[in-house]
């Protein structure tokens, strides 16, 4: 067995990156959770589909809103 063999899966929390760790300190997503996201998506779809910048995206990526709702845009923009 080589050394890399023997060395996998000896994950230390202490060497993981900051993200990774939150990653697997986050809980599962609850189903109100899950629905407030697909509502959130929704709302930015309404709103940003009609601009082409975002129009092309969302064609290339079927998951786009979901994505760009995650990515907290909504926590800068305000509705008119």
């Amino acid at each position: 067995m080589s050394d890399m063999t023997s060395k996998r899966g000896n994950f230390s929390t202490e060497t993981m990156c900051p993200f990774r760790k939150l990653i697997l300190s986050t809980p599962p997503v609850s189903l109100e959770e899950r629905a407030r996201r697909e509502r959130g998506a929704e709302r930015l779809k309404e709103a940003f589909s009609s601009i082409p910048f975002y129009a092309r995206r969302a064609e290339k990526d079927p998951d786009y809103w979901n994505k760009l709702y995650a990515s907290a845009i909504n926590t800068y923009w305000k509705r008119p």
